[in-house]
């Protein structure tokens, strides 16, 4: 799925590829076979909301190789505009998958970058222990500090330095986007993607939601029944949305 071939339709401003699941799973495997770059993103609804007001994070997206619908009211609004988005791909079950399969012969190799003080240490102990298809070959916490400070050349050498195929970046949306678009042109990994929440769900932090949460958009509710910290942001995002609704949506 080359940048000539690929299929992408504007929902809110931002474009999104129209793959399902397993197309989008086929893509980031043949672009770790075949080393080919791919900047994976994976818009939720927060994604969206913000790219509205911040140039640089929506041009993240633009510039992005893949961009799926994170975000079953990004599916919503598609349908409701008649657009040909296939079905929800989240990037934590596209991972996920990636992570499952077992008929690869050399088993994938991830790096965890970013995430809370420890977090991915342990993500990248528990992962060798369930993972078929992918094995953590690294981990660094940069802490907090500026996109600047996490880099240096040290750092980007120290990662390139395990050869890895999926660099797994978890630094909070916003900061996440901007690292990987001032660093990705250094790194010899195929593909590079800000999945903030994987992380925590591979170390054990947190519980994924049931599979019947996610496919009704509740999957927030869910987050914030174990992050009670998350209900200001996706109450923001919730008002954002519905004027995005009332005023960009439902005049069309």
């Amino acid at each position: 799925m080359s940048r000539l071939q690929r299929d992408v339709w504007c929902v809110l401003g931002l474009p999104f590829d129209s793959v399902n699941m397993s197309r989008a799973v086929d893509y980031l495997s043949d672009c770790i076979l075949d080393s080919e770059r791919c900047f994976l993103t994976t818009p939720n609804l927060n994604f969206l909301v913000t790219a509205q007001s911040d140039n640089d994070f929506f041009q993240s997206v633009v510039d992005s190789d893949l961009v799926v619908a994170d975000g079953m009211p990004i599916v919503w609004v598609a349908k409701l505009l008649g657009l040909p988005l296939m079905e929800r791909v989240a990037g934590s079950t596209l991972f996920e998958q990636l992570a499952m399969q077992s008929s690869c012969v050399d088993k994938k190799k991830v790096f965890f970058f970013g995430g809370q003080e420890g977090v991915a240490e342990q993500a990248h102990q528990k992962f060798n222990n369930t993972s078929f298809g992918m094995i953590s070959c690294g981990f660094y916490d940069p802490g907090f500090v500026s996109v600047d400070e996490m880099s240096t050349a040290d750092i980007i050498e120290n990662i390139n330095t395990t050869q890895a195929d999926f660099i797994l970046v978890a630094l909070g949306a916003k900061k996440g986007q901007a690292w990987i678009q001032k660093n990705r042109g250094q790194f010899n990994a195929p593909v590079i993607s800000h999945l903030g929440a994987v992380i925590n769900f591979v170390a054990g932090h947190i519980d994924r939601a049931p599979v019947v949460w996610q496919r009704y958009g509740l999957e927030w509710l869910w987050r914030i029944r174990q992050e009670p910290g998350l209900w200001r942001r996706y109450f923001f995002d919730g008002v954002a949305f519905v004027k995005l609704l009332l005023f960009n949506v439902f005049p069309l």
